[in-house]
């Protein structure tokens, strides 16, 4: 769904058939004609090379539908085209391999796969928010698939790959999403300032967030809040979070979702603030907020300038804080948000962006989201750069942490 994820891993499961005979494009019972494929239509024979197969596709469309999910108990909505986004007949050899098909998007996508039975079988997050359906054993036939998003676009259809694969081991690609290389080291969860940082718990997802006052977090809005309503409110957070285990702990009082979010998640709004229970900060410290001065900005586009570190709960890594040292940072644009190269996956939205300098650590960035650039050699990783949360919060009624600066604990 969106860039959250669940405290528990969720493992691939042999695909179970559904019989539903409600499907885009269709209104008859299984088995119908579908209209010709957005995208095309491939055949292919098992043992088939290159494994995987890949194409690439626009996701989306007008159509809200609903189905079970390939999880137990789960439910898989999406927005799909009437169409099938491609359509494979496929010949068994009886070999014994799977059949897999994964999508791989910098949008939230649903993958819907008619097989050849005429049985629909959905799922919404196989990897982060990118979804798989595989089947153990595969029938030969024609099976229609359909790429949708979670999400209705009003605007143009987000980029995908669709992968085709019979290899038991498939597993996503980041070489995207971390510049070729996953430059991402495990980080003493225990120790300052990692133990600012920590597991925001919201029920049946999760997000970063850190501390920037005694009572304080400063996370991601999309965590909290969708299509202008509040959708995960948090639970709990967890400082210093590693393993399951955490260094200090605290339900939450309230929490602020900023306006311009709320009203129609206009550009650098993407920001909440967090209310603990508890005066984790007098025990733990906090982080302050800044901006960068303009010498600063010069610096570090330079490559020069001070260490610009994050550190988050990246959902490939099961609730251990894994972080970065030194991202490389590329611009602030005028919409205020921060561009730049640190390693970040879903799990990390709300992930701080810092730096140190003699008066102790600043966060500069709020980690936000990544812009897909299919056509480019890397995608983009965004943060909201903090000028306006520290605009915001001054309008609050309480100290901001900026003035107070931060507690080096």
């Amino acid at each position: 769904m969106r860039s959250i994820l669940a405290l528990a891993a969720i493992a691939l499961l042999p695909t179970i058939a559904f019989a539903q005979t409600c499907k885009p494009g269709a209104t008859d019972g299984a088995g119908g004609a579908f209209d010709a494929p957005t995208a095309g239509e491939i055949s292919l024979v098992t043992n088939f090379l290159p494994d995987p197969h890949t194409v690439q596709v626009r996701a989306g469309g007008p159509m809200l539908e609903t189905y079970n999910d390939q999880r137990p108990g789960a439910r898989c909505a999406g927005h799909y085209s009437a169409a099938p986004t491609i359509r494979q007949n496929f010949e068994d050899g009886d070999l014994g391999f799977p059949l897999g098909f994964y999508v791989e998007s910098g949008a939230d996508t649903v993958l819907l796969v008619n097989t050849p039975d005429g049985q629909f079988h959905c799922n919404d997050d196989f990897s982060g928010l990118n979804p798989g359906v595989r089947f153990d054993r595969p029938q030969g036939g024609t099976y229609n698939i359909w790429v949708g998003t979670y999400a209705p676009v009003s605007g143009p259809l987000p980029v995908a790959e669709l992968a085709i694969s019979e290899r038991a081991d498939y597993g996503p690609s980041f070489a995207r999403a971390f510049f070729g290389n996953d430059d991402r080291i495990v980080i003493d969860a225990a120790s300052a300032p990692w133990n600012m940082i920590g597991f925001l718990d919201l029920g049946s997802a999760s997000c970063t967030a850190a501390l920037i006052g005694p009572s304080l977090v400063l996370t991601s809005a999309h965590c909290i809040a969708e299509n202008g309503r509040i959708d995960t409110p948090p639970v709990e957070f967890l400082a210093g979070f590693q393993n399951g285990n955490s260094v200090a702990r605290s339900r939450i009082a309230d929490f602020h979702v900023a306006r311009n979010f709320l009203n129609g998640e206009q550009p650098g709004s993407d920001f909440a603030f967090v209310y603990l229970t508890e005066p984790l900060g007098d025990q733990l410290g906090w982080m302050g907020m800044r901006e960068l001065t303009a010498q600063e900005i010069t610096d570090l586009q330079a490559g020069e300038g001070p260490d610009i570190m994050q550190a988050g709960y990246s959902y490939d890594q099961a609730g251990t804080l894994t972080g970065n040292l030194d991202c490389p940072f590329l611009r602030v644009t005028p919409q205020s948000e921060l561009v730049h190269q640190c390693d970040t996956l879903q799990g990390d939205s709300g992930s701080p962006l810092f730096i140190e300098d003699e008066d102790g650590f600043w966060i500069i960035g709020i980690e936000s989201h990544t812009d897909p650039r299919p056509d480019e050699e890397y995608d983009l990783n965004v943060a909201m750069y903090v000028d306006f949360a520290i605009d915001e919060f001054a309008t609050l009624g309480s100290t901001p942490a900026t003035t107070e600066g931060p507690v080096g604990k």
